[in-house]
């Protein structure tokens, strides 16, 4: 969505880990190397020490084992008030620890839309003061459930995170030290494949688990129930026993992994996780990037930052190509971050009031943009957005037959560069809404939860909701045509339900199972490749 991140020696303590805080850098963001080192992943849990510890006899042993396996499945923000030291050391920030409570936040409103758009379909439309009157679909208000505009951002912050080392080899006056940056690129490139698809290939052993003990069948294969009012989204047959269901993943990924990465067959399709969609697209993005980095790192920064980059991205977005596009612009992001000094950043961002109105203007346009629907805004009622489409490059076709709209890719594009374009010049927002601990905690798990939360509103989310409406009255066994129907109208009653249950269930829950694999998979995918580069590299 996007849009979508070594080697351990010695072992490594959990209460060390928790005590050493969590500092984002530019590095941290490229290699996730922080979060990897200093956060506790499964086995830290197991081999941690403490001074209750008994080390002698089987049953102080395995209650030991059984108190830290508990202690792992609780959410990190829990578990830590139990491994952490009264003393410990506050959690310190980097400059750009920023783009991580962004990141974290548009995660967030995806998992909003890919919950609520199955069950009010008409979110998807602008409000127009006619047929769609809900408060909600208003501009500005309606990016908390609009998920297509995040994954832009996605792409934004992963153009930047990709490409900030090499901006600080490219940056040196002189001679280019061409060596540490075809290290550089040569890392990144393998790196992104195995970064991006270990992870993946969890999520879809854990969904085979899922379906094989009965969690998905709330909503069984090839059905659509009337308490369904949006569109249904794809999940994998139920097999006959889990060694089909795990023959079907493993089938299913290597379409995903392969066929539609690598080799870019439009023929294929995957059933297991259709929001993973932006994760092909990342990666294909990410190649090319590397790239353009490579081509154009001895041209005069100038040149580069100020012409080439610019152009660039323009052409590419005018053309159709909004993914690479965006990608290019956090490259150019990355370069304008480099003129911020990092010790004297306070002083830097003293700008005079019309500088901070320009910046503040920007990231307004720019949320505007981003609440463009996707939906084509009707001619007539529609808040401002009709008077876009007419606009719009001929590359970014309208709605017409069984075509369906695209010129919402073009509109969100430019308003996610103009947002984070704005952000980087407003600290104070910076720092306010995106550094405070939720946006960062959510920023630090926003892979995992990407990843789970079609899991859970599978198996989860369908299971409350039905459950929810058939304590309600809602949902009612027809005795006379002998099958289960709606009961109409009662639309506020069916959006309680929807809304509490996942406020109070789905969504913690969600939380909780991605939390758990971000410290199970995420982070030890990161160790793993860690440890495996030194092994492979000459």
């Amino acid at each position: 969505m996007s849009s979508f991140l070594g080697s351990t020696s010695g072992e490594i303590k959990m209460l060390d880990v928790e005590n050493g805080g969590r500092r984002l850098s530019e590095e941290t963001l490229l290699s996730d190397k922080g979060a990897s080192e200093q956060s506790p992943g499964f086995f830290d849990y197991l081999t941690s020490t403490s001074s209750t510890q008994r080390k002698f006899g089987v049953i102080p042993r395995l209650r030991h084992i059984i108190a830290k396996i508990t202690l792992f499945l609780l959410p990190s923000f829990i578990s830590s008030y139990f491994t952490t030291s009264s003393g410990s050391a506050s959690e310190k920030l980097a400059p750009t620890a920023w783009l991580d409570g962004l990141r974290g936040l548009a995660c967030v409103c995806v998992v909003i839309h890919h919950y609520f758009y199955e069950y009010f379909k008409q979110l998807e439309h602008p409000y127009d003061g006619v047929n769609h009157v809900n408060w909600i679909q208003l501009p500005f208000l309606k990016l908390v459930h609009h998920g297509p505009p995040m994954v832009k951002i996605f792409f934004i912050i992963s153009g930047f995170v990709l490409t900030v080392k090499a901006v600080k080899i490219t940056r040196v006056t002189g001679t280019i030290d061409g060596l540490g940056l075809i290290n550089n690129l040569s890392s990144s490139v393998w790196k992104r494949y195995l970064r991006l698809y270990i992870p993946c290939a969890a999520g879809f052993l854990l969904c085979a688990f899922m379906i094989s003990v009965g969690m998905m069948e709330a909503i069984p294969t090839g059905s659509k129930p009337k308490w369904i009012s949006g569109p249904l989204e794809r999940r994998p047959p139920t097999k006959d026993n889990i060694f089909q269901q795990l023959a079907y993943a493993f089938k299913d990924f290597h379409i995903f992994a392969v066929d539609i990465t690598l080799f870019n067959i439009r023929d294929r399709n995957y059933s297991t996780d259709g929001h993973l969609w932006t994760i092909p697209v990342e990666f294909k993005s990410s190649i090319q990037l590397f790239i353009f980095v490579a081509g154009t790192c001895t041209l005069k920064r100038w040149l580069r930052v100020y012409v080439l980059i610019p152009i660039s991205t323009i052409a590419l977005l005018y053309y159709g190509g909004w993914g690479l596009s965006l990608f290019i612009f956090g490259y150019f992001l990355a370069e304008l971050n480099s003129d911020i000094p990092a010790n004297s950043k306070e002083r830097y961002f003293r700008n005079s009031i019309l500088k901070t109105t320009l910046y503040t203007t920007m990231a307004i346009a720019g949320l505007f943009l981003l609440s463009y629907p996707r939906k084509i805004p009707s001619p007539e009622y529609t808040t401002g957005f009709q008077f876009l489409v007419p606009l719009t490059p001929a590359r970014y076709p309208r709605a017409g037959g069984k075509r369906s709209d695209s010129t919402h890719e073009f509109w969100q594009t430019i308003g996610s560069m103009l947002l984070v374009w704005a952000l980087l010049y407003l600290p104070r927002v910076q720092k306010i809404v995106l550094c405070n601990k939720v946006s960062q905690y959510f920023g630090k798990i926003s892979f995992a939860i990407y990843i789970m939360h079609a899991h859970m509103q599978h198996s989860i989310g369908y299971w409350t909701v039905v459950n929810g409406l058939k304590f309600v009255g809602l949902w009612r066994y027809n005795v006379e045509k002998k099958g289960w129907a709606m009961v109409s109208g009662h639309d506020g009653l069916y959006g309680v339900v929807v809304m509490g249950t996942w406020l109070f269930i789905t969504f913690p829950m969600t939380v909780c199972w991605a939390d758990v694999f971000w410290r199970a998979v995420d982070l030890q995918s990161v160790r793993f490749l860690r440890w495996l580069e030194p092994k492979i590299k000459r």
